[in-house]
């Protein structure tokens, strides 16, 4: 599905939608946990719908109850937790193009009970899991990657893992969701240095609302995570707002011309590492101000700027588009593990920024953006990945004509309702 979208700048207030990440955990600590749990706010995006259905075809919980949200377009999810799964022929589990689906869901499927076929789409079963095989082949695991789908058989053991540090932090998570369970000690090793460590810590956040810990040893690159742990629903339990979703509106609001833009809902003090996004937009010249428990961004003189994306990745390209307003050379560096995400989200900002007349140079492991040029109309291709979408979205505001953006549908993998958020602001999309 292609979107023209004209030139305009945004104005008013959002209730920020629910985290992804936190949700992912969320939702997967209640299916783990002893009794019965209510998440809320939740949005069923995507991404949500496949973490759900994948914990209930494994097993781990019946069917969750799903209702209305006082904040319209959210919703209350009642999860009935602690089911065990009898054996089974076997299991499908269709995770989507849901990476943290996937790669949480594989240490869990080495319950015993039989095959796992894990399922994906787009360029899912694509994306690294090497990691995995090659910690999981010293215990006997069968894995098996077939074109979209990887079917594993085996059980997982407590002990220690070791792993880098430098390709997903998605690995460690699906490690602390699935170790605690298990009787005995285990310890996960840190062989580089830790990237996107705030997903680790989120991880860590969620657990212990369900009573489950870890702790890191003084070199902070070593876990341990004690056995024979039992979630316990907390009962209710709120999922914070996307810092992530937060940052393509306040980088709206930042090089807009209207202005302001209010976001409403955000934990400032969240363990979400893309929450860095309202301090590196400030120290790019941007006025954002705390007001009555609310983030307010005004439109603002950016400047250039030089940042290290090795913590926040999934910032990158709503970042290029702060970069390509601000005058001057500015430089992503740390980012080359977006080129194995939903696209190789390097070179699709290089190509659509490219396209509407900025200038880019693509790097290995980032992008130089020579910014304050007008941008005019262009043909922008989404890539099929909601975070170009959206960034293009809003780099419309710097362009004197129309972008037409393909796969505008993409943005239902994290953010459904996002076209209907740009729209209520005074975005110009059709």
């Amino acid at each position: 599905m292609n979107k023209t979208v004209s030139p305009s700048s945004l104005r008013g207030t959002l209730s920020v939608i629910p985290s992804k990440s936190a949700s992912h955990r969320a939702v997967m600590m209640a299916a783990m946990a002893e009794g019965e749990t209510v998440l809320a706010p939740l949005q069923l995006s995507r991404d949500i719908e496949a973490t759900l259905s994948c914990a209930r075809a494994l097993g781990l919980m019946g069917d969750a109850r799903i209702a209305p949200h006082e904040i319209p377009g959210f919703v209350t999810a009642v999860i009935p937790g602690g089911q065990a799964a009898a054996p089974a022929p076997l299991r499908t589990l269709d995770c989507g193009e849901s990476g943290s689906t996937l790669r949480f869901f594989i240490p869990l499927a080495l319950d015993g009970r039989g095959p796992v076929r894990l399922v994906g789409h787009g360029r899912l079963m694509q994306r690294p899991l090497h990691i995995y095989e090659r910690m999981f082949a010293p215990l006997g695991v069968r894995w098996t990657l077939s074109g979209d789908a990887l079917t594993v058989e085996g059980a997982l053991q407590s002990g220690e893992y070791a792993l880098r540090g430098d390709v997903s932090s998605q690995f460690i998570t699906g490690l602390l969701l699935a170790l605690p369970r298990l009787p005995g000690e285990s310890v996960i090793c840190i062989t580089t240095p830790l990237e996107s460590r705030a997903y680790v810590e989120l991880t860590r956040r969620v657990q212990r609302a369900f009573g489950v810990v870890s702790s890191w040893e003084d070199d902070g690159q070593t876990l341990r995570i004690p056995g024979n742990q039992k979630p316990v629903s907390p009962g209710r339990t709120h999922v914070e707002s996307d810092w992530s979703h937060a940052a393509f509106y306040l980088t709206a609001g930042a090089i807009g011309k209207r202005g302001p833009v209010t976001l409403t809902g955000l934990d400032l003090g969240s363990a979400q590492g893309d929450r860095a996004i309202a301090a590196i937009l400030r120290d790019m010249g941007a006025d954002i101000r705390e007001e009555n428990g609310a983030l307010t961004v005004y439109p603002s003189s950016l400047r250039a700027a030089t940042v290290d994306a090795s913590q926040v990745p999934d910032l990158v390209p709503i970042l290029s588009v702060a970069m390509a307003a601000a005058p001057g050379e500015s430089r992503i560096t740390g980012a080359g593990r977006l080129r194995i995400k939903e696209s190789d989200r390097l070179r699709a900002m290089h190509d659509a920024l490219t396209a509407a007349g900025a200038d880019v140079t693509e790097l290995p492991d980032g992008l130089i953006i020579r910014g304050g040029k007008p941008l005019h109309a262009a043909v922008i291709d989404g890539c099929n990945d909601h975070r170009i979408v959206m960034s293009m979205a809003v780099a419309s505001a710097l362009s004197d004509g129309d972008f037409v953006i393909s796969d505008a549908q993409a943005t239902a993998k994290s953010a459904p309702a996002f076209w209907e958020e740009f729209t209520s602001l005074g975005g110009l999309a059709r």
